[in-house]
């Protein structure tokens, strides 16, 4: 019997970041332009109808990558729900004939007095909502009945139940959606973030307007709202403006120069003699200090410097303090013998003066992917 989603302790009461990821079956490569293009289109459709928001993702050619808030679960949301704003997130998500059918029904209830048998039908779609699980099947089911459908295969298209990570907001996060948007560039299918299509990054810098454009704009600036290390240069507000977009660009940079990794250990200088050494791609230390010194060093530069499983592995992602408070509050699913939750990064190449990192989970065994 499989063990149950570990999600946030207070999720009933206050919103939840998680990092998802989730891999074609085999790990094949048949994400192209089209199929990704449609995944896009369906991931922001169950976005409105389930209420989860999309701060950051990633869709690359066998697996995705998504950073969701995950809103508090209301009791009774049927309820509070509007009809106006129940029928807004039900309309993108249904065809024109089914979704008239269901607002017709709904016109009649109110009409007859009968508000019990309204509340009824609104629950039949509200209890899919402010769900990360309902969310991330939706979106996988549907998808794959597209893909199976324009490609005429059957089965399941993904490899197992999805992953996630419950991740602290602030620098954890932005760390995060960094290390998402880098996806790309790591996997060396472009040189710059923003070129690469289907990507939050990629999507907020398109010149042409677009509705998506817009929510990938304001996913970042709520990725930057609670930026304490930038001071008062951080931009707080969630309206996408030049500054916004120079201080994330800066971050990207930041985290994803290229390094030589060594052991597990990073080197900037150069493999060292014998050892088992190799190039995690990214942009050059030219590239970077060319956009760095446009806009200021950033003390927030810190980042992970290589592609870690406590990303996709680690349970839980952020500072000791929120590790182990959420260790805490989840006490019941670990052993006695177990007594604190943060477990420190390894293979990473910390800094003393850097803001330092925790996992639920001490990964002993390749943290390297």
């Amino acid at each position: 019997m499989r063990q149950a989603r570990f999600l946030s302790p207070s999720a009933e009461t206050s919103s939840s970041l998680y990092h998802c990821i989730s891999r074609v079956v085999d790990r094949q490569f048949v994400l192209g332009r089209e199929e990704k293009d449609m995944f896009v289109r369906m991931m922001r459709q169950y976005e409105t109808f389930c209420g989860v928001r999309v701060l950051s993702y990633c869709i690359m050619s066998n697996h995705f990558h998504l950073l969701v808030e995950v809103p508090p679960k209301e009791k009774g949301a049927a309820v509070t729900l509007s009809d106006e704003d129940f029928l807004a997130r039900l309309k993108p998500m249904y065809s024109k004939v089914y979704y008239r059918g269901i607002e017709q029904m709904l016109e009649r209830f109110r009409a007859d007095g009968a508000d019990a048998a309204a509340s009824e039908l609104k629950e039949k779609f509200s209890c899919r909502m402010h769900d990360l699980s309902e969310f991330m099947k939706g979106l996988k089911q549907r998808f794959t009945q597209w893909y199976n459908g324009a490609h005429g295969r059957r089965g399941t298209l993904w490899e197992g139940r999805f992953k996630s990570v419950l991740v602290e907001d602030g620098y954890a996060a932005r760390v995060m959606s960094a290390y998402i948007d880098l996806n790309p560039v790591r996997a060396g299918m472009v040189t710059r973030p923003e070129d690469y299509k289907w990507c939050s990054y990629g999507e907020a810098m398109q010149p042409k307007a677009s509705t998506g454009r817009e929510k990938a704009r304001a996913g970042i600036c709520r990725i930057l709202e609670t930026n304490q290390e930038l001071g008062n240069k951080a931009p707080r507000s969630q309206v996408w403006t030049e500054g916004a977009a120079d201080h994330y660009r800066m971050m990207l940079f930041a985290d994803g120069e290229e390094v030589f990794i060594d052991e597990c250990h990073l080197n900037k200088k150069g493999p060292a003699a014998g050892s088992h050494s190799h190039v995690r791609k990214g942009f050059k230390r030219k590239d970077v200090e060319k956009v760095l010194a446009k806009g200021g060093k950033l003390s927030v530069g810190e980042a992970l410097r290589c592609k870690v499983r406590y990303f996709s592995d680690g349970m839980t992602f952020g500072s000791r303090d929120f590790v182990n408070n959420v260790f805490k509050d989840a006490r019941e699913r670990f052993g006695e013998k177990r007594k604190s939750g943060a477990r420190p990064l390894k293979g990473v190449g910390w800094q003393k003066t850097q803001t330092r990192l925790y996992s639920m989970r001490q990964l002993v065994k390749e943290p390297l992917e």
